[in-house]
């Protein structure tokens, strides 16, 4: 049984965790609130949570946990928040760092016997030490503790009194400072700026710092269903919220489908109650017109007058590569003439690869319509429009269609293709597009290697063994 996110305070809060690890629930406004307005029930579950085995599950949660429990500012749940600090001591996220701030004087206590319980690991204890030094708490203990640091590397010792600002370490840096030498001068300067620092008074203490929790997630979101098996995903097609199963039917654009997987998403697309899952899933089955019952399908849906025209807009990409049937480029140019289903039509022709589409693209690069620019790069890209890779290369400075265009210009940026070219063509994409992150890198090497495949040549990076 699934839990719709639109119905999630009847559920129970354990249940709620578990179906977003599992990756059957969006982390957002809705997931949020049925835990926030449950304090009690809430806090009961984190403190379950933690003393069970998370290896196996699909969405790591740790971030969450730590939120809500600073969100509720609910002092049981600081486990929850140093066992998040015990994964990485020596890289703590600065959610964590804030997180356990927040608790203050609260803090110290936990914070202490983590330090404890990290004797001899370096620079694990370093963290630790930082997180109480800039917890905005005056506390003998933690006072000890750094000038214990302090004997063991002043230079970094003196920067974490600094933090710290007790003018009760004044004495040992003053110490330590009269026995330096003329060469140590950068350790008198830091140790002198953290005199500098000392105040009568702390600092005002984090935990009295706002925190909005709906800030940080969406409000809405739907699960990370790229995450799931194919046999998890083929069951949340029976999710009873509409908007997850055309997410989930979407899933399957990118995957080789068995039997078992196309039976299904026929089923949905010929009779899903909503329009949007139907959409999803004739789209899916792009690849699967060899298939007579399916192509028998699409063309009696395409056929219909009574097909809404957005529902049509699906089919017609499923048909994309049926566009050797007049009928089916028909439907294509005349879906192009509606604003509503334009994006929809482009995408039909550009996957196609009928040349009779070939400049149907490059005029609606700079269209208002951000749906219909993402197809019409894609078209430049798989019709190699030589003419419009200037503006490829414009639209790597927009964020959300930067990834497009990357792909776009390397199936279109004019070049020898072949095997021994492509790490020099690679080379000159990352430079047109002033570096590259790492995953930008793999996706540029995804559109090479299928540029390759389009003039029947064995891909380059990602070639079977």
């Amino acid at each position: 049984m699934f839990l719709d996110p639109d119905k999630l305070p009847k559920a129970p809060p354990a249940q709620i965790l578990k179906e977003a690890a599992a990756g059957r629930l969006g982390v957002d406004h809705r997931f949020l609130r049925a835990l926030m307005d449950r304090p009690k029930e809430t806090m009961q579950a984190i403190l379950d949570w933690r003393g069970q085995d998370h290896d196996a599950d699909a969405v790591d949660l740790e971030l969450e946990i730590v939120a809500i429990v600073r969100a509720l500012h609910a002092s049981e749940g600081i486990p929850a928040i140093i066992d998040a600090i015990q994964v990485a001591p020596d890289d703590i996220p600065d959610e964590v760092v804030e997180a356990i701030h927040s608790f203050g004087e609260l803090a110290v206590e936990p914070l202490l016997r983590l330090y404890v319980g990290l004797d001899g690991k370096e620079p694990d204890r370093e963290e630790v030490a930082f997180l109480l030094a800039s917890l905005g708490v005056r506390d003998p203990r933690i006072l000890g503790l750094l000038l214990e640091r302090m004997e063991q590397d002043a230079d970094h010792g003196s920067f974490l009194l600094g933090i710290y600002g007790d003018p009760a370490g004044r004495p040992e840096l003053e110490k330590v400072m009269s026995s330096l030498s003329d060469e140590q001068s950068a350790l008198r300067g830091e140790i002198e700026r953290a005199i500098e620092s000392f105040s009568e008074q702390p600092e005002t203490s984090h935990a009295d710092e706002p925190y909005d929790i709906y800030a940080e997630y969406p409000e809405t979101a739907d699960p990370p269903v790229e995450l799931l098996s194919e046999q998890e995903r083929l069951e949340m097609l029976d999710h009873p919220n509409p908007s997850v199963r055309a997410e989930v039917a979407g899933s399957f654009s990118t995957s080789e489908l068995d039997p078992v997987s196309v039976k299904k998403l026929l089923q949905r697309a010929q009779s899903d109650s909503d329009i949007k899952v139907r959409v999803s899933a004739w789209t899916a089955l792009t690849n699967e017109t060899e298939q007579a019952e399916v192509l028998e399908a699409m063309l009696e849906g395409l056929r219909n007058p009574s097909t809404p025209p957005e529902e049509r807009a699906g089919i017609i990409v499923g048909l994309a590569l049926e566009a050797d049937r007049n009928e089916v480029r028909k439907a294509m140019e005349d879906l192009y003439t509606q604003p509503e289903t334009r994006a929809r039509a482009l995408e039909a022709m550009w996957r196609s690869l009928h040349p009779s589409f070939r400049d149907y693209f490059e005029q609606h690069l700079y269209d208002t319509d951000v749906e219909i620019r993402r197809s019409a790069i894609w078209g430049v890209g798989y019709f190699s429009v030589r003419s419009a890779v200037g503006r490829l290369r414009e639209l790597f400075e927009d964020e959300e269609l930067r990834p497009d265009a990357l792909f776009a210009y390397a199936l279109a940026i004019p070049a020898d293709i072949s095997r021994s070219r492509m790490k020099s063509l690679l080379a000159r994409i990352e430079n047109d597009a002033e570096a590259l992150s790492e995953g930008e890198v793999e996706l540029v090497k995804i559109a090479l290697d299928e540029r390759l495949a389009m003039i029947g040549k064995h891909p380059y990076f990602n070639a079977p063994d």
